[in-house]
């Protein structure tokens, strides 16, 4: 077996490459990915019959050089767009909101920009269903809100303002 695996080293660096790729899906930093390259250098060393310390310094070397060299250029084009720039999530803050069920500090639903979405009072509120209100933050999938300012106009109070 020994002897196999000392003959077949290229097999080694093939499944290290594969675990790498498959961290790197799961992470997507990009330094899996790196380290995955260099391993595959690694495997085309053994594949032309390159002793196995050569094997390493040649996979390490190319995977210093991805992770110093490749990895912040790549970077860098991932994330391009101003630092200001708001997510889907970010813009949310301020939206209206249409309660669907009775919105309280632990239950509710509500509909947002035509999605629904698990809903609380982002304070002491309960809010009735088809009321409007504004989305206060978002967590995951809920979002907090609060209910929209409006104007009773039946109000005897409103009409003297």
């Amino acid at each position: 077996m020994i002897e196999w695996f000392g003959e077949n080293l290229w097999a080694a660096w093939l499944a290290l490459t594969f675990v790498l790729a498959v961290v790197e899906s799961f992470v997507l930093d990009l330094m899996f990915l790196m380290l995955a390259v260099g391993a595959l250098a690694a495997m085309t060393v053994s594949l032309a019959g390159g002793a196995a310390w050569m094997q390493v310094v040649i996979g390490s070397v190319t995977a210093l050089l991805m992770l110093g060299a490749v990895r912040p250029i790549a970077l860098k084009h991932l994330k391009k767009g101003p630092e200001d720039q708001l997510t889907n999530i970010d813009r949310m803050q301020g939206m209206e909101a249409h309660t669907i069920e009775t919105v309280t500090d632990s239950s509710g639903l509500a509909e947002v920009d035509g999605d629904t979405w698990t809903a609380r009072a982002a304070g002491d509120y309960q809010i009735e269903p088809g009321a409007a209100a504004l989305v206060e933050s978002v967590d995951g999938a809920t979002v907090y809100l609060k209910p929209s300012p409006r104007i009773d106009w039946n109000d005897p109070q409103a009409r003297e303002a």
